[in-house]
């Protein structure tokens, strides 16, 4: 049996170099994809390690008396980021605040305002700024009863 070879069977440049494109374009939008994916992946594990590190704080806030309250100092968190913060108010009724930890006269006593509600807001605000400069807060409230 004899094959006849027709000068018209394949692909013409053209039809590859359409092809080629096609591809190339779905290619990059699936390596895109998955970069943003890693990268969102970060965030929220960054996010995830800022959030237990403020439950950390809040653990050992509901533990304390409250007379330590008022001159406790927050650790200073070690993870997640670059940059870290982490900021403790109290809350009067009004809606006023007061920044913990209370600061010692010359005499080293703290003098803790007379006016202070039972049971006392405390707010835990850490913020942070991660490798790539993205900047994170996150806030818990807690109350402590006198």
């Amino acid at each position: 049996m004899k094959r006849t070879c027709n000068s018209q069977s394949g692909m013409s440049l053209l039809e590859v170099t359409f092809a080629a494109g096609i591809m190339a374009t779905a290619l990059s939008l699936l390596f895109g994809s998955l970069i943003s994916i890693s990268l969102i992946g970060r965030l929220n594990e960054d996010k995830s390690v800022a959030h237990t590190e403020l439950a950390s704080t809040m653990e050992q806030l509901r533990s304390l008396e409250f007379s330590d309250l008022m001159t406790f100092t927050p650790p200073t968190p070690t993870t997640p980021g670059v940059e870290q913060t982490l900021t403790l108010e109290a809350y009067f009724a009004d809606g006023t605040t007061l920044a913990l930890p209370l600061t010692p006269n010359i005499l080293g006593e703290v003098t803790v305002p007379e006016n202070l509600p039972n049971p006392l807001e405390i707010r835990a605000t850490l913020l942070w700024q991660n490798e790539k400069g993205h900047i994170f807060q996150a806030h818990a409230t807690t109350s402590v009863g006198r």
